[in-house]
């Protein structure tokens, strides 16, 4: 009995975390959404830029804590984000390359889709409790009648809703005619099937949703996140990437590769667009040519280069960075051991 009772009251706590997690999140968003927005006075924009970010180790806290007293988790609260104050120079610099500052305004705009759904979902499993109550007759022992009026855009529409304890019947009308109003009849034995399969559903997913923003607030705002981002960071700052230029200087370089003294003027050009990813159709369209003449070209560069048709090869790359110098160090060591 103790242990069904702590399954109420944790099934009580994520509900109430996913209805608050929804008023929550929108402010939040809107407050990001305020700072990301640079229409306004250039210097009033940059303020209120830095401000946000400066915003986002309190909104942190904020929503660890939540997490913490309405869930009875216990992660972690990270204090302390910057060492300067946002409007130096150096503190500026901080808050717009902080990792930390950026997964939290992730969390921000993650939460709030997230969020929204939640709500949803919370509202359609209390929907279909009330159902419940109202199909057994607990919420209505006795017959009731009730009109209302809808006012939108202008247009008002009137209705009404009503219970007839003798049948079980719910009755909702709208309009005020048989041939424009809508009429609906609820009788119990459905309005139970519906309202028991919505708050199944309810009780089954509601508990996930709780814990799936419960992981995303402490993966991204107590940190556990943040050293699979910095790795992955770390190993695209190291991709090597090959600018137009230094193609320029190598294909000028004929000591680097001399394989180029081969190549006509018009194949330079044609490596040259290919080492900046251009297809053959890019390079037909920038050098005014036909794309079967790309194809010859770029089929002669690769016999002038020695590249045979291999299955764990591509040529395209290996014509622009293995020919042209601009290769890892561990092929060129492995090029001057071969010589």
């Amino acid at each position: 009995m103790r242990t069904f009772g702590k399954a109420i009251l944790q099934r009580l706590r994520e509900i109430l975390y996913l209805l608050l997690s929804f008023p929550v999140s929108t402010i939040l968003f809107a407050l990001v959404m305020l700072g990301l927005n640079f229409t306004t006075f250039i210097p009033v924009a940059i303020l209120i830029f830095l401000l946000m970010l400066t915003a986002m180790e309190h909104i942190s806290r904020f929503e660890i804590r939540r997490t913490n007293f309405l869930l009875g988790t216990d992660f972690r609260v990270i204090d302390n984000w910057f060492s300067y104050p946002f409007l130096s120079w150096e503190g500026a610099k901080e808050r717009i390359t902080s990792l930390r500052v950026w997964l939290a305004v992730g969390y921000v705009f993650i939460a709030f889709g997230w969020s929204l759904f939640s709500f949803i979902l919370v509202i359609f499993g209390l929907s279909g409790l009330f159902l419940m109550l109202i199909s057994v007759g607990i919420l209505t022992l006795a017959n009731f009648s009730r009109s209302f009026e809808v006012i939108d855009n202008g247009e008002l529409f009137e209705g009404s809703i009503s219970y007839d304890n003798s049948t079980g019947r719910v009755r909702l009308e709208f309009g005020d005619s048989i041939d424009s109003g809508i009429n609906w009849d609820l009788f119990s034995n459905w309005i139970l099937l519906v309202a028991v399969i919505f708050f199944a559903l309810a009780l089954w997913v509601i508990p996930r949703n709780a814990r799936a923003m419960a992981q995303l607030a402490e993966g991204l705002l107590s940190g556990s996140y943040l050293p699979a981002a910095q790795a992955q960071i770390a190993k695209w700052r190291k991709r090597q990437k090959v600018s137009e230029r230094e193609v320029r200087v190598a294909m000028d370089s004929e000591a680097l590769q001399p394989q180029l003294s081969e190549l006509s003027k018009r194949e330079r050009e044609i490596l040259s667009l290919m080492a900046q990813g251009r297809s053959n159709a890019g390079i037909a369209k920038t050098l005014y040519i036909t794309e079967g003449s790309v194809e010859k070209h770029v089929s002669n560069i690769l016999h002038k280069l020695g590249l045979n048709a291999g299955e764990d090869n591509h040529r395209r790359v290996l014509a622009v960075l293995r020919y042209l110098g601009i290769e890892s160090a561990n092929n060129g060591k492995d090029e001057r051991v071969g010589q």
